[in-house]
């Protein structure tokens, strides 16, 4: 009885034992078939950490090297929520160290689905970056990131623009130069432990990060600290609205500095309001006045129309023609072509335009390069106003000369001013001079911009610096610009502001502009000074609250960059004590 059973007990083992090694096959090759992708992504995620590498954003430099936009390193907070054992554990502790509120840090974190890098703060200091560390909770830590720093603060910050939280540039250079400056972040894939215990990089899991590329700028932050601080302190002193100064080199084209106020630190940008971001000098168009004299005046000896010393009855100050009536700010009679642009007489100068004529006085305008954008590196520039020829009409042949009918902006002006300057050329204004790669290799050299063609002859421009320009500051509306050392030549305007909506002009609204050069033997830097809403109680031409301060930042300029003076330069150098007013 007893060897029957076990006759029939082994084969019935083994039997068992065979079928459960074909049920546990099957199972194998089901969970292997049908489930093996979910499992193997499942272990995948559980054992790998993909780590991200910041890259560190290019420098934004002056044409001498110093950082005007740099990047440094600080400590952020992150968390893995796919890993951490507790969240609302996690969330208690990274509040109580950094004192955020909880219920904001639990949701953040619960509501992170598959992210594996959530960054939870930016900027930490070190002792809350130490305390984040030995709390030691799974998928909790700390890295280094790369951020913005403007070390000059706010130093040509228009121009510069910042960056947003994140790291992208938001106004700017650093928004219009994103592509360059940004670079390629990188990422290293760690193969973890069952405790997470990072102990092996995986097979083809670092690609290290790009840096961005380096912008070298032709400003020069001392001649623009030096503007920004004469702006600020002029804007103050006439309790103005906004103010812009410009400084360019009329042969090449580069900006050494473009001053604007009021403007704003970047790295506290979020402490300003967005209209102080704004970039004036090329956003903002005003009707110009009577620093638009000498393009129209230009334009009528190029065409013969009048000659030096030719002289034009102004009137004894107020003039009907047509239905119109004009008005001199001081009564003249009898003037010369050259007394007419020194003294700045509004009635000499419609008189000009009616021998110009509009098809001419247009041609000059447009030549200059008025009613189009000027072309610089920078984005949101405004082409200002010139009405096509067609709607010109006979109000416009007189408004034109007296710099009414015509909006510009301070960047238009400054270039159309540097064919004075340059033998009667239209420069390309540029404020990037150079693209360098993180190692210093030179990528990209725009310091050679191409001109634009003649404006005027080289006749027409010696003429008009000799004989009408230097005698303005040396004589007439600008005599407040003198210099001791060196001949400056330039020209003065003040212009009403007109009512937005059209109708007129505000009351007491007026831009107080003056634009200049030096030295006039060989000019080597354009000066623009324009002063918007002065208040009209204290000072508002343009020969007052300009013209000064163009002349500072002419003399630091100037001696900064170790420009030898004029031989003829006067020694004195002061100033009529009253100028004729423009």
């Amino acid at each position: 009885m007893q060897s029957g059973l076990s006759k029939w007990v082994g084969p019935a083992i083994i039997g068992a034992a065979m079928a459960a090694l074909v049920v546990l096959g099957g199972r194998l090759v089901y969970i292997n078939a049908a489930r093996g992708p979910t499992l193997l992504a499942q272990a995948q995620h559980q054992q790998r950490s993909i780590i991200p590498l910041k890259h560190r954003r290019g420098l934004i430099v002056d044409s001498r090297g110093r950082i005007i936009a740099g990047t440094l390193l600080q400590k952020s907070v992150f968390a893995d929520p796919t890993v951490l054992p507790d969240k609302n554990e996690a969330a208690a502790k990274v509040s109580e160290i950094l004192g955020l509120d909880v219920r904001e840090i639990g949701e953040e974190l619960l509501s992170a689905g598959d992210r594996q890098f959530l960054v939870i703060r930016r900027g930490v200091t070190e002792e809350q970056a130490d305390q984040i560390q030995t709390a030691s909770i799974y998928g909790l830590g700390t890295f280094n990131e790369p951020y913005r720093t403007y070390p000059m603060g706010g130093l040509a910050a228009a121009v510069v623009g910042f960056v947003s939280p994140d790291g992208h540039g938001v106004s700017g250079l650093e928004s219009q130069c994103e592509n360059w400056l940004a670079g390629e972040n990188g990422l290293k894939t760690i193969i973890r432990d069952a405790r997470r215990k990072a102990f092996w990089l995986a097979e083809n899991g670092y690609r290290p990060a790009r840096d961005g590329f380096h912008i070298v700028l032709t400003i020069d932050a001392e001649i623009q600290a030096q503007a920004e601080r004469e702006l600020a302190a002029t804007v103050q002193q006439y309790h103005a609205e906004s103010g812009v100064v410009i400084v360019m080199s009329p042969k090449t084209g580069a900006i050494l500095a473009l001053a604007n106020v009021p403007s704003f630190d970047p790295n506290v940008y979020q402490d300003y309001s967005p209209s102080q971001y704004r970039n004036r000098a090329i956003t903002d168009p005003f009707e110009p006045g009577s620093v638009f004299k000498p393009f129209v005046a230009a334009g009528a000896l190029a065409e013969k129309v009048i000659h030096l010393g030719e002289s034009l009855d102004c009137e004894s100050g107020s003039w009907q023609d047509g239905a119109r009536l004009l008005h001199d700010h001081h009564p003249y009679g009898m003037l010369t072509f050259e007394q007419i642009i020194i003294k700045s007489s509004n009635i000499g100068m419609g008189k000009i335009g009616k021998r110009l004529g509009n098809e001419r006085l247009y041609k000059y305008v447009k030549a200059f390069g008025f009613g189009d954008k000027t072309g610089v590196d920078l984005e949101g520039e405004d082409p200002g106003l010139v009405r096509p020829l067609h709607r010109w009409n006979s109000f416009t042949t007189t408004s034109v000369p007296m710099g009414q009918e015509v909006g510009v902006t301070a960047l238009q002006l400054a270039r159309g001013f540097s064919a004075f300057a340059n033998g009667g050329q239209l420069v390309q204004p540029y404020l990037i001079r150079a693209v360098l790669a993180a190692d210093g290799r030179v990528l990209s050299d725009f310091s050679d911009p191409p001109s634009l063609g003649q404006a005027i002859s080289p006749e027409v421009a010696e003429t008009m610096k000799e004989k009408l320009l230097c005698p303005v500051v040396e004589e007439g509306t600008g005599t407040k610009a003198k210099l001791a050392n060196y001949r400056v030549f330039g020209k003065t305007g003040t212009a009403q502001i007109a009512r937005q909506g059209g109708g007129g002009f505000d009351h007491n609204a007026y831009v107080g502009s003056f634009v200049c050069a030096a030295p006039a033997s060989d000019p080597q830097l354009v000066v623009l000074a324009m002063i918007r809403r002065p208040q009209a109680s204290i000072a508002y031409y343009g020969g007052t609250v300009a013209a000064p301060l163009a002349r500072e930042v002419m003399a630091h300029a100037l001696a900064y960059l170790n420009i030898p003076p004029d031989k003829t330069a006067s020694a004195s150098g002061v100033a009529a004590s009253t100028p004729p007013s423009d």
